[in-house]
């Protein structure tokens, strides 16, 4: 969805930010999304505190809250399907390779 929006935006996202986990993607407040995005997807509050705090500063409270929404709707999207037993179609996951390639992907175990 980051790629689709931000191209449709007319400012294209460079989403090697999202695997190095550091940079902005060439986003406004790239950095400090990517930071948020890091600290979600850890397990220290101490950390996720702050990078929330960071976003706050950076973007300002509607813009995290917005983010944190965004991050909960893909984690709930992901349960769903795979207590459905959903699994992507082979045709678009072909499709996908090479970007499934840059994010490296193929490494999770639910790459299903």
């Amino acid at each position: 969805m980051l790629s689709w929006s931000s191209t449709e935006e007319g400012n294209p996202a460079d989403l090697s930010a999202i695997v190095d986990g550091s940079g902005d993607g060439g986003l406004q407040h790239g950095a400090a999304l990517v930071g948020f995005a890091e600290a979600i997807a850890g397990w220290d509050d101490t950390v996720l505190a702050a990078a929330r705090e960071r976003l706050v500063d950076d973007a300002g409270e509607a813009f995290m809250v917005d983010a944190a929404a965004v991050a909960a709707n893909f984690e709930m999207m992901t349960r769903v399907a795979d207590g459905t037993g959903a699994r992507f179609p082979a045709a678009a996951a072909t499709a996908r390779h090479d970007l499934d390639q840059r994010l490296g992907l193929h490494g999770f175990t639910s790459r299903r």
